[in-house]
């Protein structure tokens, strides 16, 4: 799983500049709320996956077997802890909640293309084969 997870340190870059340009742009495009609430999605969905990529990685290394029910546990818990927070985001700040939705989909949407990227240039073995002495 180590070299599978190669991918974090491009997809922490891309959605780090993704950040940038969000708060950039949302503060243009929607004010001071939007240049705070858009990069403050984009990390949200950057930290859940890759949260997410360290528990799955956690658990294959207990056992294989776990990293499927590991998965889809991280996945529930991650769309809870994100309608909580949208939901306190709506309370508090309801002007913020429309770009702060808007990062979060946008911070997932760039993590998944550069991990796309990033997996089909990667070489890694799908088949384990064994040495020969």
């Amino acid at each position: 799983m180590k070299i599978a997870r190669g991918f974090l340190k491009p997809c922490f870059a891309v959605a780090g500049i993704a950040a940038v340009v969000a708060a950039i742009v949302g503060g243009i495009t929607s004010g001071a709320t939007a240049a705070w609430a858009v990069p403050a999605g984009v990390a949200l969905a950057a930290l859940g996956f890759a949260g997410s990529v360290w528990a799955v990685s956690l658990a294959e290394k207990i056992d294989l077997r776990l990293t499927l029910p590991m998965a889809l546990i991280t996945y529930s818990v991650k769309l809870a802890l994100v309608l909580t927070i949208l939901g306190i985001v709506k309370s508090t700040v309801p002007d913020a909640l429309m770009p702060f939705a808007c990062g979060i989909i946008g911070g997932a949407l760039v993590w998944l293309a550069t991990q796309v990227v990033w997996a089909y240039k990667a070489k890694i073995p799908y088949i384990e084969l064994e040495s020969r002495s």
